[in-house]
Order: C-alpha cells, then structure tokens, then sequence
C-alpha cells in the first residue's frame, strides 16, 4: 500500500462512476428491499443527502443493466420482478434545469407562472424524450454486437418497423407539426436534440426569443414520452410487455429553485401533474429529499393533491435503515456497511486472505472499547482531586479510593448517585456501610443509562479526548447514513495513512488501525460534518443553531454532576407548538430537513399526556460537541419561547449562561 492509498478518497458520486465501477459498488442490499422500483406505478424514493437514491435509481440505467450482464452478475433485483423494461432519465442538477428560470422575469407578472410551467413542461419532456431514445439506439447497437440482453428486452429496429413507427409518430397531435421532417428514429433524436439546444441558447442569452416553433408547439408534461413509448410497443420495437420508466433525480432542486426565484411551487407542481395522469403507458421514478417532497405535493393546475398508494408509492431509505424495535422490519445498516466497506476495498484492488474475524470492520477497526475500558484508558494512573470526595464519610472516601483504582467508571456514578436528591434527602453520604447503599439488583440499569454521559465526563475531568473508535461507533455514528458512514472510513483511513511509514505500508495489505488513529480520524470526520451544516439552504442559521444546541446539551453534561438527566442530549416541544408558525420552528424543521437534527415523536412524561416531538443532534456531529451519540431517557422538556430565547442570547453574547428549560419529569429508581 501506498501513502496515496485510500479506497474512501472519492466518496460515493454515482455520476462518475462507469457502468463497471457501479457494479462493483453497488450493493444489492438496498434493492432487496426496494421491490417497488421495479413494479409498475409511480414510485418516490425519499431519502436524506448520501442515503444512496442515486444508485438505486441509477439500477435501472440500461448502461447499468448492460455491465451486470456483460459482468456475469446477478442483476440485483428481487426475484420475479418484470425483466422487460428500459428506462431513461434527468438529473436535475447535471443537466441543469435552473436555467429555465433565467429569463422568466421578462415576462408579464400575470403570466409568469404558465409561462413558467409550459416552458418547463416542454423542456423536460424532450430531456426525457431525448435520453429514451438515446437507450434505445444504444441498446440495439450493443445488442447487434453481442446480443446482450437480447432474450430480455430485444430491439427490433429493422429499417421496415423504422420507417413505419417514425411515419406514425410525426403525425401524433403531441407535436404540433414539430417532427414532421423526420424519417427514422435517429432522425427524431436528432430533431429532439435540435429543440434542446435551441432551448439552451435562450436560457443563456444568446438569442433574444425562442423560435416560433418552438413556442407554438410546447407540449403538456408527459405527454410526449407517454406517446412515444406507446408507439415503441405498438410497431414492435420494444417488446408489447415493455414497461418505460422515466428517472427524474435531485428532485429537491426544484424546491431550491422555487425558493431562490420567488416562482411559487411551479416546478414540482409541474412533475406532480405528470404523476396524476397515472399513465400506464410511462411509470416514474422521482429521487428526491424529504424536505423537497412532503412540502408541495400539489398538482399544477388543477388545485388537488396526489394521493399516496393511489399516484405514487414511496421507498424511503432512511426508514429502510433505521434501527426498529421490531428488527423484521427494514434492512440491517450494520450488514450495509460491511458489505459497502467490502466492496470499496475490493474495488481498490485490496486482497481479503483468511480472516480472524467474521466482520471485515471489526478487522480493520476492531470491536469497540467496553465503558469501563474506556474510564480506565482515560484515568491511567490518575487520582481524583480531593474535592471528589467531598461532602463523604471516611468509609464512603475509602470505598471511592480503592474502587477508583480498580474501576473508575463505577466510582464516578457511585459519586454521582450520592449527588441525586433522594440520597441527599437520606444523608446516605454520611453512611458507614457504602457497599450496602448501592443496591446491586439495580444498578446495572441505572449505570447503563448514565455510562456515556459519565465516560464524557471522566475524560473532560482528566482532560483526554473522548474515545470513539471500533466498529460499533463508526457505524452508529453514521446514523444509518452511508455517505456519513464513508465519511468515517476515509478520515480514519487517511490518519492511519499518515502516521504509517513507508516501509510499514509497503507490506500491509489490510491494516489493522489502532485506536488512536480512530480517534483522530473520527473527529475529523466529525469536524467536517459540521462544516457541512453551512451549505445548503440556511447553511449559517443552522449552522449557528445546531452550534447553539451542541453548546448547551455539552454545557448541561458537564454541569449535571448528580447525572439526574443523561437524556439530555436532545430537546422536546409539544407537537402543536411545533405546527404553528415561528422563525424557531422554520429553522427546526430547515436543519430536520437537511439531516442535521433527527426527529421523531415520543410518549410525554408529563400527566398532561399531551403529544410531543423530540430532535437530536445527527449522531456524526457529536464528538466535535463532546456529547454522548447514544440516546437515553428523557429530553430536555422546554416550551417555544424559552428555546428563542435561549437561542437568542447564544446568537447576539454568544453566551448560554441564561439557559433555561423544564423541570424534565424524570422518574427513575434514584432521583429526579
């Protein structure tokens, strides 16, 4: 190996990757569990940045498709799924649909917005159109040389079926005369790829008006490709059973576009029109962000809504790889990251021998340090300051003093147990028999709640960075987040990379990386992840934001020396404060919507009862704030005007000395 050797160096781009270096990447696993991308209907597959909608939808390229066949792999689909389709695709923001907008404003207020949504409308369907027939060219070519994928989906491009199909298509309505010099299919790609260009002249200001005929024969938003695909089937071209399945990727441009042009919801209008139709004849595949879609789900011109199950059905990858209580449900992250892991090293030419272990991770990062493994690499050979035992009788001092040598972690909750109310209210410091005042039926649940925060603690105590490292953490950190998961991989790799000499790296293979170089690694990828919270929309309100919230949940740690909260990595709202409009509930959802907060709902332990929502720092981000990733009893309980206010005095003294919040209702075996 060498220096410049780091299998994670380029992060997962599916654009970049050839049709080989997808099949050597993609890992089957999301797909197993995706069955509706290749059923017929609608399909929206929702997920936040990195969560892997690229790939998926890139599964179905027909380039993809061919390197699987041509690889001798097995295409990774579920069993039984219809074989006979092709598709074709746009990304939004590689084929850059923002300039659409560029010149809207020389037209009349009133009449912007149809403007807007014809000219986008008549734009997409020839970008469609375009790459549909660009796959079909391409296929038939393949298949001439090597028949590949011919007993699946065989093209039948004969210069007789040509001929007919291109007579019959430049007669259809949907053009408006457009096609009628054609006479072949190459002849209307040609065509197709005439109006596209011409349209990309005008949107960069180098004509003054787009064509006549151009503005006279716009087309309604699926239209044309729906058109076309019907005739493919009908002259025989395509096989009868042939589905065509039209990709439109990076869907929440559209919502940016929209926010940054004042142009209303018109774009995403506009695709959810296509979706409406429910044409048998096209099915669509849209790649999108959370945010991007549950914010309009509005139909363009009509004022109704599309309907989950009956316009679309939705792949949700987050949801895929969330940890559920009940495991049937979703797909392991944990089996997704080994198999991701594997497939880059493989891919960088690494040789995987015998191994000790049956998981690649633990081979290279090894199993994560227990609690008490961790409390001991942070004492060393540490004492307390005597203001540890303050408050304690001899024989509670004594006991503390010898376990602190042997085990430092359960000293420091012990210590910490005495500070909650109900011992102090029982004066069990002034005790003679300390051994007996911990009761030992409980407390292996009382310490599990409380190891993070207290590891955290020691080390701030001994001044020693907090330890993530093996392979546990790196996949919890990730937050089932494969990009967030590569992030780790790379960062832990390039510290190992730094520190090796070359002698070292010249005979390693598979390196075993130490713990220190975890460390290292994962702060560094931690530390990037916050950088990342200022790009995007928002990018510095919430980066301050999600920089106001590490600062208090670490500052409350640190304070809560009776560890009476350890839950208090996190913050809670009633629900219907949350639904009601507020800069602070804008920027919540801005960095929910972005990844940067998770959010979920949860059971109140107040005897109101009433619906709550609770938000938590992307577990990537917490080693850069010094505060535990694992989630634990109750949040901060806080009301809306406490949280602006808090926030306000972070932003404008960058101090949080007035925090306030709730009491949190804790009701635990010891204290509050």
């Amino acid at each position: 190996m060498k220096k410049f050797d780091n299998p994670f160096h380029d992060l997962w781009v599916t654009e970049i990757l050839s049709p080989i270096e997808f099949v050597s990447m993609f890992s089957p696993i999301v797909a197993s569990h995706a069955e509706d991308l290749f059923g017929t209907g609608n399909v929206i597959v929702k997920g936040r940045q990195g969560s892997g909608k690229s790939m998926l939808l890139g599964l179905l390229s027909t380039k993809t498709r061919i390197a699987y066949e041509r690889a001798k792999q097995t295409y990774p689909a579920p069993q039984g799924y219809n074989k006979k389709f092709i598709s074709a695709g746009i990304h939004l923001i590689k084929d850059n649909l923002r300039i659409v907008s560029s010149r809207i404003d020389e037209k009349k207020e009133n009449s912007r917005k149809e403007w807007a949504a014809a000219t986008f409308s008549d734009y997409m369907n020839y970008l469609l159109l375009s790459d549909l027939i660009s796959n079909i060219l391409y296929l038939h070519d393949e298949q001439l040389e090597d028949g590949v994928l011919k007993d699946v989906i065989k093209v039948n491009l004969s210069d007789s079926k040509n001929k007919s199909f291109s007579l019959f298509i430049k007669k259809q309505e949907v053009w408006e005369g457009y096609l009628d010099s054609c006479l072949s299919l190459e002849e209307i790609g040609d065509r197709v790829k005439e109006r596209i260009s011409t349209y990309r002249r005008f949107f960069n200001f180098n004509c003054d008006v787009l064509p006549g005929e151009i503005e006279g024969s716009k087309t309604l938003i699926g239209e044309p490709v729906a058109v076309f695909a019907d005739a493919l089937r009908k002259f025989e071209i395509l096989p009868a059973e042939t589905q065509v399945l039209l990709r439109i990727d990076q869907h929440e441009e559209l919502y940016e576009l929209e926010k940054s042009t004042g142009h209303a919801d018109v774009y995403r209008e506009v695709i959810n029109r296509a979706l409406a139709m429910r044409d048998g004849r096209v099915s669509y595949r849209v790649g999108t962000r959370h945010y991007a879609w549950r914010n309009n789900i509005k139909i363009w011109g009509s004022g109704a809504f599309l309907e989950n199950m009956r316009d679309y059905t939705t792949i949700d990858i987050d949801y895929i790889f969330k940890r559920h209580e009940n495991s049937s449900l979703g797909a392991s992250f944990d089996d997704f990251a080994e198999d991701v892991f594997i497939r880059r090293l493989k891919s960088y030419g690494v040789v995987l021998n015998e191994l000790k272990n049956e998981s690649i991770l633990s081979e290279v990062f090894g199993n994560t340090l227990k609690p008490r493994e961790r409390a001991q690499r942070y004492v060393g050979s540490k004492v307390l300051k005597e203001s540890f035992y303050t408050g304690l009788s001899k024989e509670w001092c004594l006991y503390l003093k010898e376990l602190w040598n042997i085990n430092p972690l359960e000293a420091w909750l012990i210590r910490a147990w005495l500070e909650q109310r109900q011992q102090v209210k029982d004066n069990i410091k002034a005790s003679a028999f300390p051994e007996s005042e911990f009761d030992k039926s409980v407390k292996k649940y009382w310490i599990k709640e409380r190891n993070e925060a207290a590891l955290v603690q020691i080390a701030g105590e001994m001044k020693e960075m907090v330890l993530w490292s093996g392979k546990r953490h790196i996949v919890d950190l990730s937050g089932w987040n494969i990009l967030a998961f590569m992030t780790i991989c790379r960062a832990v790799w390039a510290a190992w990379l730094r520190s090796t000499p070359d002698e070292v790296l010249s005979s390693t293979t598979l390196p075993s990386i130490g713990v220190d170089k975890q460390v290292i690694g994962i702060y560094e990828a931690s530390r990037i992840w916050a950088e990342k919270l200022k790009e995007g929309a928002d990018g510095d309100r919430r980066y301050e934001f999600i920089s106001f919230l590490g600062s208090w949940f670490s500052k409350k740690l640190r304070n809560d020396k009776a560890l009476s909260n350890p839950g208090h990595t996190g913050f809670s709202l009633l629900k219907h404060e949350f639904d009601r409009s507020s800069d602070i509930n804008y920027l919540i959802k801005s960095c929910r919507d972005q990844g940067d907060l998770i959010e979920s709902e949860h059971t109140t332990k107040t005897k109101d009862g009433l619906l709550r929502m609770k938000w938590y720092l992307n577990p990537l981000l917490c080693p850069y704030f010094r505060i535990p990733h694992v989630r634990t009893k109750e949040p901060i309980y806080i009301n809306r005007n406490e949280l602006e206010l808090n926030f306000s005095a972070f932003v404008h003294k960058g101090d949080d000395s007035i925090l306030v919040d709730r009491k949190p209702f804790q009701n635990d075996l010891f204290g509050d």
